[in-house]
C-alpha cells in the first residue's frame, strides 16, 4: 500500500539520488525545502515540496499529520542532536509511524568523535521513541574525493592522512538506493545497518582509477594527520569537523584493511558501485 513519505535532506547529494530512486514508486512523496529558492528545482522535477526547517517547528508540525514515514538526514552541525530529536518527538506526537535515519559509521553516544557521539544520541532517542525505525550507518563516501578537486586539478594529487589503509568506501548513489528500499518496505524495520561498498580500497586505488578514466596523471600523497587537519581548516572546514575527520582517518589508518559489511547487498539485492564505476561516471570532472 502506498504511504506518505516526507524527505528531510532531499537537496543534498544522497537526497537527490533518493528522490530519483523514489520517482518510479506509487508512494506520495513530499520534500522539505528550507526556502522557496531551494524548492524551485524540486518543483521543476514534479516533486511536491513543503517550505519549512527543523527548529522552526511552526513550519513543520502542520505537515506531520499527513505523513506516514520520514526520511531524516541533516547537515552535520553542533545543533543536530536538538534538531533531529526535536523532529522525532514531534513525529511521535503526530502519530508518524516510521523514521529512516541516515547516521554515521561508528555512531555511539559518548564516542570520542563529535559526529559519532551526536548520531549515537539521536539513534538512542529514536529507538526509545516507540516508532518503527531503520538506521543506516554509511562508511566514508567515494564522493568525498570531490573535496580534493582543487589539488587534483592544480597538482594532480590527492592529499589524505589514511596512509596505506584500505576502507570500504561507498558510493552515495548506493546509500540512496538502500534508503529508498527501507522507506518503501517494512522488511528492515527496527534494525541498524552499516552501509559499505563491496570492497576495501585505499586512496592509491582511487587515484589510479581516476587517472585511468580521466586521462590525467593523479597521485595519492600520504600526509601526516597534523598536515591534513591544518589543510582542511585553511580550506574553511569548521574546526570541530576537521578534527573529527582527522581522528577518523587516524583510527582507520591503524588497521591495514577494514572489511565491507555486506548490509547494502542485503537491503538492495544488487551489486554496489565499485571505485572503477565511480571513476568511469565522474572521471571527466577531474581532468
Amino acid at each position: 500500500m502506498a504511504n506518505r513519505i516526507l524527505i528531510i535532506g532531499g537537496t543534498g547529494t544522497i537526497g537527490k539520488s533518493l528522490l530519483e530512486a523514489l520517482s518510479d514508486t506509487d508512494h506520495e512523496i513530499t520534500a522539505l525545502a528550507r526556502t522557496e529558492d531551494k524548492a524551485v528545482p524540486l518543483q521543476e522535477q514534479g516533486i511536491q515540496t513543503h517550505i519549512g526547517s527543523l527548529g522552526d517547528w511552526d513550519t513543520i508540525e502542520p505537515l506531520l499529520d499527513q505523513i506516514d514515514t520520514i526520511f531524516l538526514l541533516t547537515s552535520p552541525s553542533p545543533e543536530q542532536v536538538a534538531l533531529q530529536n526535536g523532529l522525532i518527538d514531534r513525529a511521535k506526537a503526530h502519530d508518524v509511524r516510521k523514521i529512516v535515519k541516515v547516521s554515521a559509521v561508528g555512531a555511539a553516544a559518548g564516542a570520542p568523535i563529535h559526529l559519532g557521539d551526536w548520531h549515537g544520541q539521536i539513534e538512542d532517542h529514536l529507538k526509545a521513541s516507540g516508532m518503527e525505525y531503520v538506521i543506516l550507518q554509511p562508511h566514508s563516501f567515494m564522493q568525498n574525493v570531490f573535496m580534493s578537486l582543487p589539488t587534483i586539478k592544480e597538482q594532480g594529487a590527492i592529499y589524505q592522512s589514511l596512509g596505506a589503509a584500505k576502507i570500504p568506501m561507498v558510493d552515495t548513489r548506493d546509500v540512496a538506493q538502500a534508503c529508498a528500499r527501507c522507506l518503501v518496505s517494512d522488511d528492515f524495520n527496527n534494525e541498524t545497518f552499516v552501509i559499505t561498498g563491496a570492497e576495501a580500497i585505499g586512496y592509491a586505488e582511487v587515484a589510479s582509477s581516476l587517472s585511468e578514466s580521466s586521462g590525467k596523471n593523479i597521485q595519492y600523497v600520504a600526509i601526516t594527520p597534523e598536515a591534513h587537519n591544518q589543510a582542511m581548516k585553511e580550506a574553511g572546514v569548521p574546526d570541530w569537523l576537521a578534527d573529527d575527520l582527522t581522528m577518523m582517518s587516524s583510527y582507520w589508518s591503524q588497521k591495514e584493511e577494514h572489511p565491507p559489511s555486506g548490509d547494502l547487498e542485503k537491503i538492495t539485492g544488487s551489486r554496489p558501485y565499485t571505485v572503477r564505476d565511480f571513476a568511469r561516471d565522474y572521471g571527466d570532472q577531474f581532468k
